[in-house]
């Protein structure tokens, strides 16, 4: 199983994925398991490569970037894979990383910006 390193944002990634996949069970929208398996890669990718990071600068680049991807996954998916539950773990996610990293309060939305879904 993929881990960020982090035990916290593991758990809050699987909880993501789990919830994606039981929305597909029970009411067959548009987006398949390859989709999600898209995003959740996106996301580790992202807290993996964060963790990285030494400059504020290039952790934005990083939520830059991965905000972006999944806009076009969703636009791709119809607007139908993340919805506003789903909107708001990825945001806690993304959030929760920079912050670890000392780039930001817990509570700033640093993924509004760019954020489309």
């Amino acid at each position: 199983m993929k881990s960020t390193g982090n035990p916290h944002i593991d758990n809050l990634i699987f909880d993501l994925k789990s919830n994606m996949e039981q929305y597909m069970i029970e009411f067959e929208p548009s987006y398949t398991q390859n989709d999600i398996d898209e995003c959740i890669a996106l996301l580790f990718e992202y807290v993996i490569e964060i963790f990285k990071t030494k400059l504020k600068n290039e952790a934005m680049g990083l939520v830059k970037s991965t905000i972006l991807s999944l806009n076009n996954l969703n636009d791709r998916c119809d607007g139908s894979l993340i919805e506003t539950n789903e909107r708001e773990q990825i945001a806690e996610i993304v959030i929760l990383a920079s912050h670890e990293m000392g780039y930001n309060s817990v509570d700033e939305d640093i993924t509004e910006e760019w954020r489309d879904f």
